[in-house]
């Protein structure tokens, strides 16, 4: 097995993994509160650990992802208001909108998904355990966590108490003992909002509770790792560490994960600075590989900056690439239908593959690994573009290259459609991008292939030399013109 090494924040270095169980190993990640459509910082946390998930199974662990979805909250109530709707059916539809935006850019689903609403009995079981030992009580009509009765509390955030207070909304209640004690059950005696009965009178669970609950139900009070957005570290995480540990013996998280923030422009991105990308508006311009191309480039624990000319530069990078593989494509199969005998080495593409493997396990440093992928790449070209008929060891070694670029991607979840396919597709974004006239470009190529048969050179070459200036590259195959945008 692969040695693996991470980065925890609660340790504030790069640790050696070892999984609880031999094999397997189990993972919870911080869904959403379903009251709006995701945005493009929900897709880069839900991307960071869909590439982890991926490359974890193809090392050869069984994996065990679970990510909740928070389906009550004061959110989902007010705008659920707002819409002349009840909060059961926003949450559902959002949840349903949540999947279909995440299909989109191949995220594939939780082997567990599970909602709060559907989990209330066990969250009330958890916080009578948290008063059984001390750490809850009531005050004002809800439950709180006792704070100060957690010796370990703020060693996940590395802060004191005061530190972590200072800039974070805390909830103002002066029944509650101390500032920093945050709900377990918010009390709601009103019968037109959402509610539940409880030993402590009707009401809803607090934010935080759900995911202890849910993460050690379906996984166990040790599980091997707990992820989310850099934004979670505090109160989120902190608090379900509170929780946990203080309700049930066991570890909870063994190892903490944290990805870094999606910034826009330069700017961190907000509704007031008219800079908030959903993944609908994202998925309608840029192609699903070169969106998680362009969060592979950055490190997942780093901000990365969203603009114009990175997702551009890594539209252009994953349509090489896949320009690269049709062009081995077309090489390989004619060859390999002549010489049955024509096969990869397998230890040959094992070495292109291992340096990208031990990138990825090294805390998933994905820019290492797309370097290394692009080294392979780079020599798949050179052999292509050799002039002359390619000799037999030629014929391997692109072979090699094409199935090692091939098993780098299923370790990140690139290279998922054929090539032509996914030239193609990248090529309407484009033309979608630049405002192409289809029509137009297609009656260009009709009059430059009548001009080359009529053998009128000058007449083709303005034709082509007008199709460059709108972006247009010609492919002149021997099955025929087609065209890519540059």
């Amino acid at each position: 097995m692969v040695e693996l090494k991470i980065y925890d924040t609660a340790a504030k270095n790069k640790v050696d993994f070892v999984p609880l169980v031999d094999g397997k190993i189990s993972i919870y990640v911080c869904g959403l509160t379903v009251y709006d459509l995701p945005h493009i910082g929900h897709a880069r946390t839900f991307v960071v650990f869909d590439v982890f998930r991926r490359f974890l199974k193809n090392i050869g662990y069984e994996v065990k992802f679970v990510r909740n979805h928070t389906d009550i909250d004061d959110k989902i109530i007010r705008r659920a208001k707002e819409e002349n709707t009840t909060p059961e059916e926003l949450a559902g539809r959002m949840i349903d909108e949540l999947h279909k935006d995440m299909a989109s850019i191949d995220v594939e689903q939780a082997d567990v998904e599970p909602r709060v609403t559907q989990h209330i009995p066990e969250i009330i079981a958890f916080i009578q355990k948290l008063f059984d030992k001390g750490y809850a009580y009531e005050a004002g009509g809800d439950v709180y966590f006792r704070v100060s009765a957690f010796k370990d509390y703020g060693k996940l955030s590395h802060r004191n108490l005061d530190e972590m207070i200072n800039g974070v909304r805390i909830d103002v209640n002066e029944a509650k003992e101390d500032a920093a004690d945050f709900a377990l059950w918010k009390g709601e005696p009103s019968e037109e909002k959402p509610g539940w009965d409880s030993p402590w009178g009707r009401g809803r669970p607090g934010w935080h509770i759900e995911c202890s609950v849910m993460s050690t139900k379906y996984l166990s009070p040790s599980f091997d790792i707990h992820g989310g957005g850099r934004d979670l570290i505090f109160p989120h995480h902190e608090n379900e560490i509170a929780q946990a540990k203080g309700a049930q013996d066991g570890t909870f998280a063994r190892h903490w994960m944290h990805v870094g923030m999606v910034e826009i422009n330069g700017e961190k991105m907000s509704h007031s600075l008219k800079n908030f990308w959903t993944i609908r508006d994202i998925a309608k311009q840029v192609h699903p590989e070169a969106l998680r191309y362009f969060f592979l480039t950055t490190h997942y624990r780093n901000n990365i900056n969203f603009s114009h000319d990175t997702i551009h530069e890594a539209t252009l990078r994953i349509t090489s690439l896949y320009r690269t593989l049709d062009a081995a494509d077309r090489i390989l199969a004619p060859a390999m239908a002549k010489d049955a005998s024509i096969a990869a080495d397998d230890k040959a593409v094992q070495a292109l593959v291992d340096p990208f493997v031990d990138a990825m396990a090294d805390d998933l440093n994905t820019p290492k690994a797309l370097a290394i992928l692009a080294q392979t790449a780079t020599r798949a070209n050179e052999i292509i573009d050799a002039k002359g008929k390619k000799k037999p060891d030629q014929i391997r070694e692109l072979l090699n290259c094409r199935k090692a670029m091939a098993e780098m991607g299923k370790y990140c979840g690139l290279f998922l459609r054929e090539p032509e396919k996914a030239l193609l597709e990248l090529r309407d974004y484009a033309v979608k991008r630049l405002n192409l006239n289809v029509g137009e470009i297609e009656k260009l190529l009709a009059e430059r292939t009548q001009a080359r048969s009529e053998k009128n050179w000058a007449v083709s070459d303005q034709i082509r030399d007008k199709l460059a200036e709108m972006g247009v590259q010609i492919l002149d195959r021997p099955e025929g013109t087609t065209w890519q945008v540059n």
